[in-house]
């Protein structure tokens, strides 16, 4: 009966000791915190993790000190702070910590350890793959891809690989295989931490235009409409290799130019309209264009196929297209107003002939007549003359 009421009485104890929980940062520091009443008498400090003895104190013996621990400061010990300080926190310092004051538990600290998602990018692969990927992140994240207009999942079904590195740290990549109508829609990755406290969205949008040798061409781009602040980089890539061709700060409002005959319109960019113009371009300006928009948690980027044909070409598409098209017009009507005329001599020479037709039908039928009556006169007149 003593037994079950101690066990009762220290249950209830136990329930009162608080519990704090901590999230720690890899490689970085960590504080677990600890509080105590300070007296005149000696303490003895005790830190435990997973009720392993990692730190022992205590003036009149010798001291425990086992890895990358120790107390936040000795000199504060006298003021009642026993607050435990992990030093560049990895995989191995999450857990359950116990504070432990001449031989009293006062706090229970449960240290979580997160490598947060500092970057997030989006790609297309070698092989056409939409990549969104990520690297040293802690605890693995949750990956999800959506569209705009909206396509079922059934329809993205994307393949999402998550590697540990030597120090434990992930490396995501999510593959997403395009739909035909790809330049129709804006896919979306995101990327969520294990505990939810962050989430990194990237989008890719993709169009297509063409342009002229020496005609000055714009290349479309728009920030999103959620995206307030963020940094801008323009690249260019052809023949898989990849150039900078302008960025820009919308919170300075300044931009620089890595190519003389590109630049953005100040006044359109403060709007968000980033469209990029290209003075007298070559055929050597034929490749994609990246504009890549970079926020404090979302990367939107936009790629444009452009096409340049040669400036002979197109000016004498431009000039004899119309040309061609009348000759082409004019031969149709030509061909037509030939039929009908040749349709109507036949018609008129088949009126000619019907009458001429007739009249050698009547000019032949006038000498049978003739012939007929002579003969039937003189079958007529032998008997008169024999007669007589």
């Amino acid at each position: 009966m003593a037994l079950i009421l101690f066990l009762w009485i220290f249950s209830l104890v136990a329930c009162k000791v608080p519990e704090v929980r901590v999230t720690c940062i890899f490689s970085e520091d960590c504080i677990l915190p600890c509080s105590f009443t300070p007296t005149n008498g000696e303490v003895k400090i005790q830190w435990y993790q997973q009720e392993a003895l990692i730190l022992s104190l205590q003036q009149a013996e010798q001291s425990l000190n086992l890895g990358n621990v120790k107390l936040i400061s000795d000199s504060s010990v006298s003021d009642g702070n026993a607050s435990l300080l992990v030093k560049q926190v990895d995989a191995r310092s999450r857990g359950r910590y116990k504070c432990v004051v001449n031989n009293v538990t006062l706090t229970f600290a449960v240290a979580t350890v997160e490598a947060p998602i500092r970057s997030i990018s989006i790609d297309i692969n070698p092989s056409g793959l939409i990549q969104c990927s990520t690297k040293d992140v802690y605890p693995a994240p949750v990956v999800q891809w959506s569209s705009e207009p909206w396509l079922s999942p059934a329809a993205l079904q994307p393949t999402t690989r998550m590697a540990p590195g030597g120090k434990g740290l992930f490396t995501v990549d999510s593959i997403l295989k395009q739909q035909n109508y790809s330049l129709d829609h804006i896919y979306m990755c995101n990327i969520t931490s294990k505990y939810g406290t962050q989430t990194l969205t990237s989008s890719l949008q993709q169009q297509e235009i063409t342009g002229f040798e020496g005609k000055d061409l714009v290349i479309p781009s728009k920030a999103p409409k959620n995206l307030q602040s963020f940094s801008l980089v323009w690249t260019f890539t052809a023949a898989n290799k990849t150039t900078d061709i302008l960025t820009y700060d919308s919170r300075t409002r300044k931009s620089r130019s890595y190519w003389n005959h590109a630049e953005l319109k100040e006044d359109n960019a403060l709007k968000g309209n980033v469209s990029l113009s290209l003075k007298n371009p070559g055929l050597e300006h034929s490749g994609i264009y990246t504009c890549a928009f970079l926020g404090a948690e979302t990367r939107h980027v936009i790629q444009t196929r452009v096409v340049i044909s040669s400036s002979r070409q197109g000016e004498d598409f431009l000039k004899f297209n119309p040309w061609m098209l009348g000759i082409v017009a004019g031969l149709i009507v030509l061909l037509a107003l030939t039929l009908i005329i040749k349709r109507y001599r036949v018609k008129s020479k088949r009126n000619q002939d019907s009458p001429r037709e007739d009249v050698e039908i009547q000019s032949i039928n006038p000498e049978k007549t003739s012939e007929e009556p002579q003969a039937g006169n003189k079958h007529m007149t032998q008997p008169s003359g024999s007669h007589s």
